[in-house]
């Protein structure tokens, strides 16, 4: 009898043990998946400053020329940050 309880007690610790390697490993799985969400992120907010910095310095030069072009990016850049 004493056999069949020791028995039952090293399976129930070897189940909870690998519960616990399982939700460690789920843990560090989002955050990796939170990691990866959060870079993307901040790739598309500098994609998109760039992106409204350059059409503010095309707009900026056909309006006045070199330092309307400076203008234009530095205001497409401003603007392009609170997106």
């Amino acid at each position: 009898m004493g056999y069949g309880l020791l028995g039952l007690k090293n399976q129930m610790e070897g189940e909870a043990m690998q519960g616990l390697k399982d939700l460690s490993q789920q843990q560090q799985q989002s955050k990796a998946f939170e990691d990866q969400q959060k870079q993307a992120q901040e790739s598309q907010t500098r994609q998109s400053q760039v992106g409204m910095a350059t059409t503010g310095a095309m707009m900026g030069a056909q309006v006045g020329g070199p330092w309307g072009a400076a203008i234009g990016g530095a205001v497409g850049l401003l603007a392009g940050s609170f997106m």
